[in-house]
């Protein structure tokens, strides 16, 4: 049933409701008998709201700050409450998501996470009764961002305000079916870039809340997880967020179908890609249709030609030439969509123990540049163009130009911080 009926049946009950009334309401009255219509007064008093965390119990991390209410070092908080009303809460919004309630005398429990961004963070309580009441309360909570060292100046970090990162990190080397070559160092790399994401930016990382990403690394990258983590983990990121999407591991076309090309999963089977591995499409379609983050950013260390060798393993079934056309069809799905291929057509990607101790030349190469490396203007801000430029540079020069890192010819911000470069002291 759509809604249109839904809402033509709700009026048609109305209306019979109201002639059944009115029938024995002159029926009654022909009769002599007395009617005595009492109206139930409307509710219009909003639900009370009380904040029991954290203004009562402050957490780890967090203090009371006189003018600016609390201030936190971590990257989001718990917040708990109760919402009482007279005729029942039924809704309790933090900063417009709905709360987790339980059930208590009066009315309800409420819980919820909340992310916060550097500087200055509002918090909106919405608790809304049965008769469409709304009770409001407010705090404010202001993050710090932490100096290790009291001598240490950090860049200006405005840059880093008024948006937060949404990511999804995958990586498999280890595959179910024995007919798919295992890789050595994709789920190192995946862990690698996960780190750089949740390590504060005060200490040279992303400062992520681990809240923020989905991290999905062997037998974890299952067909379904890896789904669930682009069309509706991702759909978490608001407008102004940055999203971004880390895959290490294999790709492959289907074997019926050569011009549809796959991210193999764990669970997935060569003979059924359709069934069993995530079609490529399906992260274009997550782009353009679920998340909602203008800015996104694909890095793929994955695919491309066939082969294991015994000091360099090569990433890919085959057909890169197809899977990067993919990569570039996936970057018109948004605003400012990058998509940066490990290599170019017919290229294999190359990992290595002589990356890092164990990484992909790719990925060895992105987390050296987000670490400084990449920050040619020396503004101790590394961002996407100047990562790009970096990566492109040493994998051709460490690769003999062997591998040439490819990003999307579609339009994507140069200017996108991505790091800050802490001096080492």
């Amino acid at each position: 049933m759509n809604k249109n009926t839904v809402v033509g049946c709700f009026v048609l009950l109305i209306c019979a409701v109201h002639g059944v009334y009115g029938q024995t309401a002159t029926e009654r009255s022909k009769s002599g008998s007395l009617i005595s219509l009492t109206k139930k007064s409307k509710d219009s008093t909003p639900p009370a709201i009380t904040i029991l965390e954290p203004i009562e119990a402050v957490q780890r991390g967090m203090r009371i700050a006189r003018d600016s209410g609390i201030v936190a070092k971590v990257g989001s908080i718990t917040l708990r409450g109760i919402a009482l009303d007279s005729s029942g809460v039924a809704i309790v919004k933090v900063n417009d998501r709905e709360a987790a309630l339980k059930p208590v005398k009066g009315g309800v429990e409420f819980t919820a996470d909340v992310l916060l961004v550097f500087g200055a963070n509002t918090i909106e309580i919405d608790a809304i009764d049965a008769s469409q009441n709304v009770g409001k309360e407010m705090i404010k909570v202001m993050r710090e961002v932490v100096v290790a060292r009291a001598e240490a100046k950090l860049p200006e970090t405005k840059l880093f305000k008024g948006y937060q990162v949404w990511a999804a990190v995958i990586g498999i080397s280890e595959y179910r079916s024995p007919d798919i070559p295992s890789l050595r160092y994709a789920d190192r790399d995946a862990e690698a870039f996960y780190d750089f994401l949740v390590t504060p930016l005060e200490a040279g990382g992303r400062g992520v809340p681990k809240g923020n990403i989905r991290k999905l690394i062997n037998k974890d990258a299952t067909k379904t997880n890896i789904q669930e983590s682009i069309f509706d983990f991702m759909k978490s990121a608001l407008e102004e967020d940055i999203a971004v999407i880390y895959f290490a591991g294999h790709g492959a076309p289907d074997p019926t179908r050569p011009n549809v090309p796959y991210l193999l999963a764990y669970d997935s089977d060569l003979s059924r890609p359709a069934a069993t591995a995530v079609k490529m499409q399906e992260v274009q379609d997550a782009i353009r249709d679920y998340i909602k983050a203008r800015k996104i950013v694909v890095f793929a260390d994955a695919c491309h030609s066939a082969g294991v060798s015994t000091n360099i393993a090569m990433r890919g079934i085959a057909n890169a030439s197809l899977i990067n056309q993919f990569l570039e069809e996936i970057a018109k799905a948004g605003n400012s969509v990058l998509t940066f291929s490990a290599s170019e057509s017919n290229e294999f990607s190359q990992e290595s123990q002589s990356w890092g101790g164990g990484h992909g030349v790719f990925t060895h190469h992105i987390l050296e540049g987000l670490k400084g490396k990449a920050d040619s203007d020396s503004d101790r801000i590394v961002r996407l163009g100047e990562l790009v430029d970096y990566v492109n540079l040493n994998v051709r020069r460490d690769t003999k130009s062997q591998q040439h890192p490819t990003p999307s010819p579609t339009p994507w911000d140069r200017n996108l911080p991505f790091s800050i470069v802490i001096e080492q002291k």
